[in-house]
């Protein structure tokens, strides 16, 4: 009975197969497995301040759903405290209020003006932040991506000018959040601002999968060195 031959790998071929298996496995295959699920980013996606100010603009239209507007008051705004981010809820807020066809003054007029009855609305940033709190990408040599999100929790009060009765308060509450690719985080945050330039968190697949590849691919030439000596 005739067998068929069989070509056996010499042993140090075998060595070096088995050390390139393990370095595909740990550097390639490894991430994939652990690479978690999000949402795509976005080709082009807003810059900071426009993404911020589109969660601002939907939480005034949830917020003043039942807001007493009369147009012929004169409605003057205030915050309640010195802030960076006013500039930004402030800008929005007047636009919100004259899409509803209110008149908006950002300071006190003369009493003596010939006006209707004027209302003081006051406005508190509780929390503004825009963070990138999760950094991720699909396998270890694949792009990453960067999670952006946005929170915020405003509160709102109108009172009468003349008697200081408070007319009507409220306080709004929301956040929204989507994906962007790493490489245009530049070109969305906003130096001029700190509140619009945050800094993106590490990648935490990279901590753990970089050192992992390094000690295998430096431990496999070292096995190999001594092994063929």
């Amino acid at each position: 009975m005739i067998f068929p031959k069989v070509k056996f790998i010499p042993l140090n071929r075998y060595k070096i197969f088995m050390v390139w298996f393990m370095f595909l496995t740990v550097g390639w295959v490894t991430p994939l497995a652990l690479a978690e699920n999000q949402a795509s980013p976005r080709e082009s996606p807003p810059t900071n301040e426009e993404f911020l100010r589109g969660t601002l603009r939907a939480l005034l239209e949830k917020t003043f759903a039942e807001f007493p507007k009369n147009t012929s008051d004169l409605i003057t705004l205030k915050a309640e405290e010195d802030r960076p981010e006013n500039w930004l809820v402030e800008d929005e807020l007047v636009n919100f209020l004259l899409s509803l066809n209110c008149q908006v003054s950002l300071s006190p007029v003369d009493s003596n003006r010939n006006l209707a009855e004027s209302k003081w609305l006051y406005y508190r940033i509780i929390d503004l932040k825009l963070d990138y709190p999760k950094t991720t990408r699909k396998g270890f040599w694949g792009e990453k991506s960067v999670t952006r999100k946005a929170w915020l929790n405003l509160s709102f009060r109108e009172e009468d000018k003349t008697t200081g009765k408070v007319l009507w308060s409220q306080r709004g509450q929301t956040e929204k959040s989507d994906a962007v690719k790493n490489n245009l985080i530049k070109s969305l945050n906003n130096s001029s601002y700190p509140f619009l330039c945050p800094s993106p968190s590490r990648d935490p697949l990279s901590r753990f999968v970089e050192p992992a590849v390094v000690t295998t691919v430096v431990g496999g030439l070292v096995y190999l060195f001594f092994a063929n000596r």
